[in-house]
């Protein structure tokens, strides 16, 4: 790998195809730093000006806007983006110079040929610098909807869904903790590293740790790291890179070393290889996964960690497949959603268009598995149904229509895995439900909800 390209070029390209074609910000990133050479400071900077424009984009608009002589001018998408990301460097980073911003956004304005707009690039930024001290931002923001969506930068329409939900003081909190970078979370690898050694060889690399507010014997919250991934201890198999809520749902699915687990949707292969490792690597777990791509990730990710106790399987798991049926122990519904939940780390989420026939598409595709799933469970058996979002439709919804099409299925108790832990819920409609929320259920904790269902014989 030998290519190299300018870094605020790709960013541009990033920004472009984010806009234009709905593409995944962590996807894309991914693709640039698999096809071209960066250095790693370059890699770096890439990350946190693509991150962090996505981030406050509908902030930058707004101090965009106010610094246009013609604010209502429709500028062309590649001019905003550049004004984009020159706002957002002068803004939220302070080693690089004003002026080196300034010259390299009206480089990148020529090097697009719209020779016409770089003395409009150059005066936006121009005045930035000289006024971005003094700007008031929009001043009576409470209750305004409007005026929290563009401090907070969310779509408005989301504020509004929230707040109806949360209400805004717990609205606004979530959205300032899901604004904050994420810091790296991993999970010790038992099968190849117990958590002191993990400890000591992260020492050893200089990198500084917390334990994890929940789960401090197996996961350890990095500081200012951008690749452990490329370590020798990641590549030797001694940690996962897994979020704490994710690792929860694992923990309260409780899986036992020789049962027969079901995980439903186990890519890219976090909580297939956890709930492997809660198990000893003894029992059997199979991992159905309809995306080739990500079956091959959780392969290869069960190789990393020293796992052979996982059987991977090209299935859709909304179709049933009577190869399955009645034989899991538990099974571990972890569904497809709107990922409301992880905005902090996908901050591209938050644009996308949620209408209401996206959610119902989901929900519809949410309840299939769900009913898939119970049909692979033995009687006593449990299963665990968890999503990375926090709306009503894709959890409590979900789970209340089961339950009245499903009536051998009973919710169980959840209160003693919370007391164990100490996790702090957010209260649903279900009580037994697990609604984790950003910022009020931790400050590096994701939106994430689970709840656990035992089938009954009702013979």
């Amino acid at each position: 790998m030998n290519k190299t390209k300018n870094i605020r070029e790709v960013i541009l390209e990033i920004l472009l195809r984010i806009e234009k074609h709905n593409s995944y910000l962590n996807i894309l990133l991914q693709h640039y730093f698999n096809n071209y050479y960066f250095k790693s400071e370059d890699k770096a900077l890439l990350q946190e000006i693509t991150y962090g424009v996505i981030r406050f984009r509908q902030k930058i608009d707004w101090i965009i806007k106010h610094f246009l002589i013609l604010r209502n001018k429709k500028l062309p998408i590649e001019i905003n983006n550049i004004l984009r990301i020159g706002v957002y460097q002068l803004f939220y980073l302070d080693k690089i110079p004003h002026y080196a911003v300034v010259n390299e956004s009206v480089q990148l304005v020529k090097k697009i040929k719209k020779y016409e707009y770089a003395n409009l690039v150059n005066a936006v930024l121009r005045n930035v610098i000289r006024e971005k001290d003094q700007l008031k931002w929009p001043a009576d923001m409470k209750g305004n909807i409007e005026d929290i969506s563009i401090f907070y930068s969310f779509p408005a329409w989301l504020i509004k869904r929230w707040i109806s939900r949360f209400g805004e003081k717990l609205c606004i909190q979530i959205c300032e903790t899901m604004n904050k970078k994420p810091k790296i979370t991993i999970r010790s690898n038992p099968i190849r590293a117990d958590l002191d050694l993990l400890k000591r060889e992260l020492e050893k690399l200089g990198i500084a740790f917390q334990e994890s507010q929940y789960l401090s014997k197996e996961l350890l919250t990095l500081e200012n790291i951008i690749n452990i991934a490329d370590s020798d201890i990641f590549k030797k198999g001694f940690f996962s890179v897994q979020d704490e809520s994710s690792a929860l749902a694992s923990r309260f699915l409780a899986p036992l070393p020789g049962e027969t687990i079901l995980d439903m949707c186990s890519g890219p292969g976090g909580k297939t290889t956890h709930i492997a490792q809660l198990m000893k690597n003894k029992g059997k777990i199979i991992a159905f996964e309809k995306n080739k791509k990500r079956l091959n990730m959780v392969e290869d990710e069960c190789r990393r960690l020293g796992i052979n106790s996982v059987e991977t399987v090209l299935l859709d798991a909304a179709k049933l497949c009577s190869n399955y049926l009645g034989i899991a122990d538990r099974i571990l519904v972890d569904a497809p959603c709107s990922g409301s939940g992880v905005i902090r780390r996908k901050p591209d989420l938050k644009w996308k268009n949620w209408d209401n026939n996206h959610l119902k598409i989901l929900n519809q595709l949410q309840k299939q598995i769900l009913n898939t799933a119970a049909r692979y469970l033995k009687n006593g058996g449990e299963i665990l149904y968890s999503t990375c979002s926090m709306e009503k439709e894709e959890n409590d919804d979900i789970i209340a229509h089961f339950l009245s099409k499903n009536k051998n299925f009973i919710i169980l108790n959840s209160d003693s895995f919370l007391k164990k832990y100490g996790v702090l819920k957010y209260n649903t409609d279900i009580s037994q439900s697990i609604q984790l929320l950003p910022g009020y259920s931790g400050k590096n904790v994701d939106g994430f909800y689970m709840v656990k269902m035992q089938k009954v014989n009702m013979e």
